[in-house]
């Protein structure tokens, strides 16, 4: 079975990169791997998680097969999202995006960047509703 991909942190981002992984596996019949951050969430991120649930419930209400994986914090999370690319059947990776300014994508990088970049399958990035792009200069 193939496998699709999630990269989740509690927010508003993961969870409309969330609901997006869920529609899109059960439409291709694949399976979810979840691969979930081990830190505490940021209260101000957190907010826009509704279902205050743990995700494992929420992702066996679903129906599809899952594995939900909690990784270690790192300074650089592509690597474990690199990393299940290459070990695991995934057929596509889906980030959630939050608004970055330039200077934020300057001085901190980018996952989201990295892995759409460095991937050998298809990355899709999902935005939150209500997502307002940065000014642009």
């Amino acid at each position: 079975m193939s496998t699709i991909l999630l990269a989740y942190v509690p927010s508003a981002t993961s969870e409309a990169a969330l609901a997006y992984a869920v529609d899109e596996a059960e439409r291709r019949g694949a399976s979810l791997l979840v691969l979930a951050s081990e830190r505490a969430p940021d209260p101000r991120k957190a907010r826009g998680v509704a279902d205050r649930r743990p995700l494992e419930e929420r992702l066996a209400e679903t129906g599809l097969d899952f594995e939900l994986r909690t990784v270690p914090r790192r300074d650089d999370p592509a690597d474990d999202i690199l990393d299940a690319v290459e070990h695991d059947d995934v057929i596509l990776v889906v980030l959630g995006i939050r608004k970055r300014t330039p200077i934020g994508k300057i001085l901190l990088g980018s996952t989201s960047q990295r892995v759409a970049i460095e991937s050998p399958v298809p990355v899709v990035l999902v935005k939150p509703d209500g997502f307002v792009a940065p000014a642009r200069f």
